[in-house]
């Protein structure tokens, strides 16, 4: 089975940075009941409030990801959001090498 790791950072303004936390909050909401997602941890930066880190894994390829599930409704709403917004994104995408710990 093909996984992927994405990490994305985003950068919001002072000023939307707490409706942008409400809006990734609701989007993950949706997207923990997709078919090849596995997991993610959401942070917020401590010294730069309006600085989030999201850490997704999924059980996919990262054609089909791109192809089908950056596709869907929700996640074209949640794009134009990112414009409307000004929300800065810097993604990165890496595949598994090893694995330690619990989930061995």
């Amino acid at each position: 089975m093909e996984q992927f790791t994405l990490m994305i950072k985003f950068t919001a303004t002072k000023e939307n940075h707490e409706q942008f936390k409400e809006e990734l909050l609701k989007l993950f909401s949706i997207i923990k009941g997709e078919a090849n997602f596995v997991s993610s941890i959401l942070h917020q930066n401590i010294q730069k409030e309006e600085e989030y880190m999201v850490y997704e894994i999924w059980n996919d390829n990262i054609d089909h990801f791109l192809n089908v599930h950056m596709k869907k409704p929700f996640v074209l709403e949640w794009e134009k959001l990112l414009v409307e917004m000004d929300i800065k994104r810097e993604p990165i995408v890496y595949t598994p090498i090893g694995r330690f710990g619990t989930a061995e």
